[in-house]
């Protein structure tokens, strides 16, 4: 942040999340950095107060260098009309990609450079935006949620009853196994 601050030097970071050890040494350090001030950290919160904290943001992040499950946050970030900024590793691109995020690598340059982007805005972010709204309305919503269960069911009711599936419709449905 640090880096990012100093290309947007309006810029604020609330961090919400972290053991409390994690919080004291980030505090630490952005004091250490001069931008303390500039800085707050939360730690763990509820759920609800994390939702409501994205309604203010300007940006959203998810900055992990290392796991191999998509974060559940990336979901909700997906539909808050806010862009985001992620690590290029693999818990975030089973589900991101450059359509609809900003990916960078996991390094401190990479992710201040993606920080200023989506604070500077414009056509490209925006597209993002707009792309990540609709990859989470068409796939990860309760309603595309609901759809592919539909599906689903629909197929399993068809092979139960016996009713031939033609290879088209089994490569359109999701394939139990």
């Amino acid at each position: 942040f640090a880096i990012a601050r100093s290309k947007a030097p309006d810029a604020f970071l609330l961090l919400l999340g972290g053991r409390p050890e994690q919080v004291s040494e980030h505090r630490d350090e952005s004091g250490e950095l001069g931008i303390g001030e500039h800085c707050r950290f939360a730690g763990q919160v509820s759920r609800d107060l994390a939702q409501r904290a994205t309604l203010y943001a300007s940006v959203l992040t998810s900055s992990r260098t290392i796991g191999s499950n998509t974060p559940l946050k990336i979901y909700e970030h997906l539909a808050s009309g806010v862009p985001l900024v992620a690590t290029r590793i693999g818990s975030h691109t089973q589900v991101l990609s450059d359509d609809n995020c900003i990916l960078v690598d996991p390094e401190p340059d990479a992710m201040a450079a993606g920080l200023v982007a989506a604070l500077l805005g414009g056509e490209a972010i925006e597209r993002r935006v707009t792309n990540a709204r609709a990859l989470y309305d068409e796939h990860y919503s309760p309603a595309g949620y609901r759809h592919k269960m539909r599906r689903l069911f629909d197929l399993v009711a068809r092979r139960f009853a016996g009713v031939p599936v033609s290879r088209g419709q089994r490569s359109a449905e999701p394939r139990a196994r």
